[in-house]
């Protein structure tokens, strides 16, 4: 659903005192009748590729570039994501430094210029799991408690249906599926972080094959009056990958 934007949504909390909260009205239901959550996610699963594609890569790395537009920052990330929910991203912004977010299965740290090293506990922990499951596109209906289907939205031109979600110990999210394709076209989070609770938006404008599953290669991502743009230039799955990218640094 995503790749690791989360690591610039704390990035931006943190270098910019200019962040405006926005709260969107929540969707309507529609009159017509609407498909069960359950079929709405199996689509889901089936445009991405289906379950047997995507169990069949263990591993993946990826690299892309990076632009937060109002600012006029630039920068590069790879990332690095393994069975067992593990996940390691370092991101290089010009003129600001090296971003590191790692996630282990079990415990989540951050390293940057601004903040140094720390480690993640409460919610941002929880949120941590969640998006760092390398199967979380294929398991949603495990890893949220609790789904509501709202009614139908418009993500552009494109008719969506709007499910919000629910994990024990996060807050929600909120899922647009485009009712023809069954691809995600949006997900609205909230990020937590040291700098406060801030909601976001991110729009998946194109998704590519590989290996035979699909994965946004373009991001649009906004919070507050900035926005993010990722995208991805290389992807590689099955790669051999160093466990000790994901062991955390002694102090």
């Amino acid at each position: 659903m995503r790749f690791k934007t989360t690591i610039l949504l704390i990035l931006l909390l943190t270098i910019s005192t200019e962040l405006f909260a926005q709260k969107a009205d929540p969707p309507k239901p529609d009159a017509v009748k609407l498909p069960a959550v359950a079929e709405i996610l199996a689509k889901y699963v089936k445009a991405i590729g289906g379950r047997e594609a995507n169990e069949k890569i263990k591993t993946r790395k990826m690299t892309g570039t990076v632009e937060l537009a109002p600012l006029g920052v630039k920068g590069t990330f790879e990332s690095f994501t393994a069975v067992e929910a593990r996940s390691f991203t370092k991101m290089n912004l010009a003129g600001i430094g090296e971003f590191t977010e790692v996630f282990d299965g079990k415990a989540s740290w951050s390293s940057n210029p601004i903040q140094g090293s720390r480690e993640k506990s409460g919610v941002e922990l929880t949120q941590a799991k969640l998006t760092g499951n390398f199967y979380r596109e294929i398991n949603l209906d495990k890893l949220f408690q609790k789904m509501e289907l709202k009614g139908l939205e418009k993500v552009g031109d494109k008719d969506a249906y709007v499910i919000v979600a629910t994990a024990e110990g996060a807050p929600p999210e909120t899922w647009y599926f485009d009712t023809i394709s069954g691809l995600l076209l949006r997900s609205d989070t909230t990020v937590i972080s040291p700098e406060g609770i801030n909601p976001s938006k991110t729009y998946y404008d194109e998704m590519r094959a590989f290996d035979g599953a699909l994965i946004p290669v373009k991001t649009r991502t906004l919070l507050g009056a900035v926005e993010i743009n990722m995208t991805v230039t290389d992807v590689k799955n099955g790669v051999p990958i160093d466990d000790a990218i994901f062991t955390k640094p002694k102090q």
